[in-house]
């Protein structure tokens, strides 16, 4: 077939002479852009979806507040029985040290499983310890938080009538648990203000940005020389 045109019958609005030429059939199938099999090889460049797990921003905060929940377990063992003014002071700093090694230990399994992950697509199925793990995490967090803030009123409520050195009267406290219980609540207040610099920072300023996209640009020549 040698002709690849054909004229048709519309008129042009101010040129009653001119006419169109239109592609045949064929040449609109042609024309199409068909989708290249390497094309399907090209790493998405979208932010992961768990930005805050996977940055090393997680681990990092997670090892500045270790030492406050191991303290806070070897001191209230330490004293079992030494603060008749307010005995839950020691079942506080105990159960508030068990529970922030448990979420150290957590975080840093989720931070590892993630990193391992082949990719960061979005609609990507995490493995079951992941889906065990993240809410576990989450929830003893928000447990820690309110924990950590009934332990304010348990310290804070006998501090005008707390007793630190005479132990035969019934107000009496051990000094040494009493003034750790005492600093380590202004102490988790610093680490929290740290931890949500470094959530803000994970999302604004991701550490791993700069190795993601030259990897990403590294991939798109290799498959672009190869396709050459």
């Amino acid at each position: 077939m040698s002709s690849t045109t054909k004229k048709v019958t519309y008129k042009h609005p101010i040129d009653e002479n001119a006419d169109y030429l239109v592609p045949l059939q064929y040449e609109y199938k042609s024309s199409i852009p068909r989708p290249s099999k390497y094309s399907e090889n090209i790493p998405s460049t979208s932010p992961p979806p768990n930005v805050f797990f996977g940055s090393t921003y997680l681990p990092v905060s997670l090892l500045l507040y270790v030492g406050i929940p191991i303290s806070q377990c070897v001191i209230g063992f330490a004293y079992i029985g030494q603060c008749p003014v307010q005995e839950i002071i020691v079942a506080w700093m105990i159960v508030s040290g068990i529970f922030g090694i448990l979420l150290v230990i957590i975080g840093i399994i989720i931070h590892i499983q993630i990193r391992k992950q082949p990719s960061y697509d979005k609609f990507q199925s995490y493995p079951t310890i992941l889906r065990i793990l993240i809410p576990t995490f989450i929830f003893i967090l928000l447990f820690n938080i309110a924990w950590f803030f009934a332990g304010q009123v348990f310290v804070f409520e006998v501090k005008l009538r707390v007793e630190l050195f005479d132990s035969t009267l019934p107000e009496y406290c051990h000094q040494n648990l009493y003034k750790a219980a005492y600093i380590i609540i202004f102490i988790d207040y610093l680490i929290f203000l740290l931890a949500i610099i470094l959530n803000v920072l994970s999302y604004v300023a991701p550490p791993d940005d700069d190795n993601n996209n030259s990897n990403t640009h590294e991939k798109q020549r290799s498959i672009h020389n190869t396709r050459t």
